[in-house]
């Protein structure tokens, strides 16, 4: 994630910004009001190490173990963050999907053929897609993806940088957006659906 704020700045700017200890401390401190939270500890010894990375210029060994060990911990953190999300969207899907009595059990397998994910959106929307096209290879997983994706597009939702193969290829980071975007656009109506029902 720093990765992306690091390189959206010139180099020689981060460079000048962060070369003298004595501004960065007063700037952090004056921002922060000298909390100094470990996470905020961690961004400050990122920043500075991806601002002299980006430079080309060396760590010493001791800021090499130290940015080796900031990286990993930040990994860890974010393979964390993806594990809670799978989970929980995996949830969500069973939640509606057992109104039609399907299940899955690893959301980025499962919703790579495309069927499942036509299945959740007839749930969600209380409309019938086209049907999906029988076959397991690669061409027809493609196809019943690309369906949902254009069910989903005619929803006037937004599916910024995702294609079909990214679902049947099962992009963690893609799936997941995929599903967060079918949440915001469909919990409301999914909750009133379900609400109806049990009315009658």
């Amino acid at each position: 994630m720093m990765t992306t704020v690091a390189a959206e700045y010139d180099p020689m700017e981060l460079h000048g910004q962060y070369s003298s200890s004595d501004t960065v401390n007063n700037r952090w401190d004056d921002e922060w009001d000298n909390e100094n939270s470990s996470a905020r500890l961690f961004e400050r010894s990122r920043i500075k190490a991806l601002a002299g990375r980006s430079h080309g210029m060396e760590l010493d060994p001791a800021q090499q173990v130290s940015y080796n060990l900031l990286e990993g911990r930040f990994k860890q953190l974010q393979d964390e963050r993806e594990a809670v999300q799978k989970k929980t969207f995996t949830k969500w899907v069973n939640s509606h999907l057992s109104r039609v009595s399907c299940r899955i059990t690893d959301l980025y397998m499962d919703l790579r053929d495309g069927r499942m994910l036509i299945k959740l959106l007839e749930v969600l929307s209380g409309e019938r897609l086209p049907k999906p096209t029988k076959g397991r290879m690669r061409i027809h997983c493609l196809e019943n993806v690309d369906k949902a994706l254009q069910f989903l597009k005619e929803q006037r939702v937004h599916l910024e940088n995702m294609g079909s193969h990214d679902i049947v290829d099962g992009n963690h980071r893609l799936t997941l957006g995929l599903i967060w975007t079918i949440i915001l656009r469909f919990q409301p109506a999914a909750e009133g659906m379900l609400r109806e029902s049990r009315v009658l």
